[in-house]
């Protein structure tokens, strides 16, 4: 059995791919980039589709280093009966993280707040017009409910928060279920965790927005064609958002990033939220778990 890793994270590095390669090569042939195998590892920025199938005509397993799959044409996959299969566990906890620490900064207005300290200002007497709110006893909306979306939902539970769902594959008890748009329009915050597929493309679009509340935080973390962000942005200048942190763009790097110094209450970061200092042996600790399955013909985890 034969794999091969097609391109590497910017994050990552030759010592981090060198001791993947060390742990794989202990179950399977590793083989250069590009080369012909059974089994391909790629990562978000490696589309994969007919045209890269045929550099790889004996591959079998497709794996990718990623939580989401929008990189990968699942449907020709599926058509050639090739196995797709992804690693949400790596990143989970730190996505979940990230997630609800952004969402705190937006629902406790320290944006705003720290904007008026930069410029020397003490705004305790402004507090009732910030609104700052808390999670307990806050509506917050999880909009994908997969491995990522229910841990998210579980820690805002713990928290206090009433958590409404929404995900077509069912929700976990104690969670509310409410479509996109009723979530838009109640909930103190909003919070991305689905696929970028052909239906949810622009889910959060111009219209939907616009019936957002005006205090609402949008928090995506998921994928950045989920989100119309230059109309989010232009509600937020208007103040009929309440504050809008995103973690993903349709286009990376952003070519608008600068833009967040005139708006206290946006958090653009650099496709950041899923990285912690044990990313690394996370991700090979997953390919290890799912190759070694797939020469066993055991269920191989998280197939697309």
């Amino acid at each position: 059995m034969r794999l091969s890793r097609w391109g590497r994270s910017p994050y990552e590095t030759a010592a981090d791919i060198q001791m993947e390669c060390d742990v794989l090569s202990t179950l399977v042939e590793v083989l250069p980039e590009g080369a012909d195998a059974e089994i391909v590892v790629v990562h978000s920025k490696i589309p994969f589709g007919e045209r890269e199938h045929k550099r790889a005509p004996s591959l079998r397993l497709l794996m990718t280093t990623t939580s989401g799959t929008d990189h990968v044409d699942l449907g020709y996959c599926r058509s050639v009966g090739l196995k797709v299969a992804r690693l949400p566990e790596a990143r989970c906890h730190a996505v979940v993280d990230a997630t609800i620490g952004m969402m705190i900064w937006g629902l406790r207005r320290m944006g705003p707040m720290q904007h008026q300290a930069q410029m020397g200002r003490w705004v305790r007497g402004d507090l009732p017009t910030l609104g700052p709110i808390g999670l307990r006893g806050g509506r917050v909306g999880v909009i994908g409910l997969g491995v990522i979306g229910r841990q998210v939902a579980e820690v805002l539970g713990v928290l206090g928060a009433e958590v409404w769902g929404s995900d077509p594959a069912g929700l976990p008890s104690g969670i509310r279920e409410a479509s996109v748009t009723e979530m838009m329009g109640h909930c103190d915050a909003v919070t991305l965790h689905c696929n970028l597929n052909p239906s949810s493309i622009d889910l959060i679009s111009g219209d939907r927005l616009a019936s957002a509340h005006p205090d609402l935080v949008l928090v995506n973390t998921a994928r950045g064609g989920l989100v119309d962000v230059p109309m989010a942005m232009e509600l937020v200048r208007g103040g009929r958002l309440g504050a809008l942190a995103l973690d993903v763009f349709a286009e990376e790097p952003w070519p608008q990033m600068d833009s967040t110094a005139e708006f206290p209450s946006v958090m653009f970061l650099p496709h950041a939220a899923g990285y912690h200092r044990g990313l690394s042996r996370a991700v090979r600790d997953g390919l290890a778990r799912a190759v070694s399955a797939f020469i066993s013909d055991e269920p191989i985890p998280y197939l697309a």
